[in-house]
């Protein structure tokens, strides 16, 4: 006896989660991208100079919060520990600031 198809509220909740996950990888990689922004700041010529200083510190909060909003997404649709992402989201800003700090002082 084959199986009854799922009711269509099943199937519209299964994708409104599925687009919700791509948007929050989507935003993920939003703040992976800020990061470099931010690392290629760090590198350049002049990174010790006020404006460059400015963009750094404004992409680095760019990045945390995309990250944090990313995440925050996956948690909530993954129905995880409501907390864990924010550990994972500190644990982001506080590396990438000291990554960044690293190579201005490097």
């Amino acid at each position: 006896m084959a199986a009854s198809p799922p009711p269509l509220r099943h199937v519209r909740a299964a994708q409104l989660r599925a687009r919700a996950i791509r948007g929050a990888i989507g935003r993920v990689a939003l703040g992976s991208v800020f990061l470099v922004g931010a690392l290629a700041f760090a590198r350049a010529p002049d990174h010790h100079n006020q404006d460059s200083l400015l963009w750094m510190t404004g992409l680095l909060l760019l990045s945390t919060m995309n990250v944090a909003m990313g995440l925050r997404t996956i948690a909530r649709v993954r129905r995880r520990r409501a907390r864990l992402w924010i550990a994972a989201t500190v644990a982001w800003g506080l590396l990438s600031t000291v990554v960044v700090g690293f190579l201005l002082h490097g």
